[in-house]
């Protein structure tokens, strides 16, 4: 790198020089970059960010697609359920009459407010958080996904409704989050959905599989986008439908994972299984109680984390309420023919409670200020060090929390404050190290 760009200020040495431009903050990166050519290729190049991990000067972020306040002119409040709809609303002036909502026009307005979508960025390393404008994006979709790409440091919204129309569409954009502030249109699926199981697997692989189409019909279809190529294939449809299904993937495989979901005639009905896509065979699995929830979706509560090239563990971060649904079942093992998978209980904090229960857990990855020794520790330590992001659905409520298993094996909470504004439900959030 120190090859390519020389003199990057007057009068110091590159290697300085470096130094100091490492521990810009990122969110004034697209702005010096203005500054000069030289500056510009440098903080463009994938050597730059390399420079910030082994520093331990990267950020922390987690990308949140999440319904937008209502306008300052608007005279109601919002709340919003797991998926991102209004369940209720009501006008300021009626806020000393709770849970009187008998006002025929205020249930009228409600109809008529188109819930908008925003990008948002919570920056974990300063407990910072901002509103991406989406240059010649457009409106957001609402219910899209959103998939980080770590190798790469892209960002993709992927699918979800018009916010027009409400019909499903196929779109993908693409943000280069390290070059460009501006997206641009990729290659669309090769069918529209919602509500679909989606996730990275590898370098520049995204999976995508079920939701719904335009009739609510759940889905079978499966694909598979290459990120560089910028193309997508078709693959082999599932054994069954799966509307609200979850996709996950491990570090080190290669698999593609959909669990539960539920068939057009079954709607709200949670299967207990999942299937899982081998790409070397090119043939989907199906494995067996995997979910215990009928009526839970595992969309937003559910984490993977690999703690070994042999085991995957699963998380479910449940309220207490949740939790008394599995009484003896706080620990299970399953052996299947994918390899061995453990799954537990993360109990949420007692303050999550009743209608807060919905909640989106985001994975962080390794927080530490000296990456060279992360290449030397081993997996199971790194495993400790992993940190969870959980931001509540109760707009009125409790906020956000970190999680953070310690290397004693302990978990700890801390409180994330969110602040007015940012506290809509996040329907799909993915986490970048940049």
């Amino acid at each position: 790198m120190m090859q390519e760009v020389q003199n990057l200020i007057p009068g110091l040495p590159d290697e300085i020089a470096l130094e100091c431009l490492i521990r810009v903050p990122y969110k004034y990166h697209s702005e010096i970059k203005s500054v000069c050519h030289g500056w510009q290729n440098l903080i463009s190049s994938f050597s730059f960010y390399e420079e910030r991990i082994k520093s331990g000067t990267a950020e922390h972020l987690v990308c949140q697609v999440q319904p937008l306040p209502p306008p300052k002119d608007s005279s109601s409040h919002f709340i919003y359920d797991c998926a991102g709809r209004i369940t209720s609303s009501k006008k300021e002036e009626d806020e000393q009459f709770p849970g009187e909502y008998q006002n025929q026009n205020n249930q009228q307005h409600q109809q008529n407010q188109q819930i908008r979508y925003g990008l948002t960025i919570f920056n974990a390393s300063n407990q910072t958080w901002e509103r991406m404008n989406p240059k010649n994006l457009g409106k957001i979709p609402m219910f899209c996904q959103c998939v980080a790409i770590p190798a790469s440091r892209k960002l993709l919204l992927l699918g979800g409704w018009d916010p027009t129309t409400l019909e499903p569409v196929a779109d993908v954009y693409v943000l280069d989050m390290a070059k460009s502030s501006r997206w641009r249109r990729a290659a669309p699926m090769s069918v529209a959905r919602s509500f679909f199981a989606c996730a990275v697997v590898g370098s520049t692989r995204v999976y995508v599989a079920g939701g719904h189409d335009n009739q609510k019909n759940a889905l079978k279809s499966a694909e598979v986008y290459d990120v560089e190529a910028d193309e997508w294939k078709i693959l082999p449809e599932m054994e069954e439908e799966r509307d609200e299904c979850l996709g996950l993937s491990w570090e080190g495989d290669d698999k593609f994972w959909v669990v539960s979901g539920y068939g057009t005639e079954s709607q709200g009905r949670f299967k207990s299984d999942a299937e899982c896509y081998d790409p070397d065979t090119g043939i989907w699995s199906k494995i067996d109680t995997l979910w215990p929830f009928q009526s839970i979706s595992p969309r937003g509560n559910t984490a993977a984390v690999t703690s070994n090239a042999q085991q995957k563990q699963w998380l479910w971060f449940l309220t207490t309420e949740q939790q008394q649904l599995l009484e003896s079942q706080q620990q299970q093992e399953n052996e299947g023919k994918k390899g061995k998978f453990a799954s537990s209980i993360v109990q949420l904090p007692n303050v999550i409670t009743g209608t807060s229960s919905c909640v989106t857990v985001t994975t962080l990855g390794i927080c530490s200020q000296n990456y060279g020794k992360h290449n030397q520790n081993s997996q199971q330590q790194q495993q400790q060090q992993q940190k969870f992001f959980v931001m509540t659905g109760n707009v009125a409520g409790e906020g956000g929390f970190i999680l953070e298993k310690e290397r004693g094996g302990n978990m700890k909470w801390n409180h994330v404050q969110i602040p007015v504004g940012f506290s809509g439900f996040p329907y799909s959030s993915s986490y970048l190290l940049i």
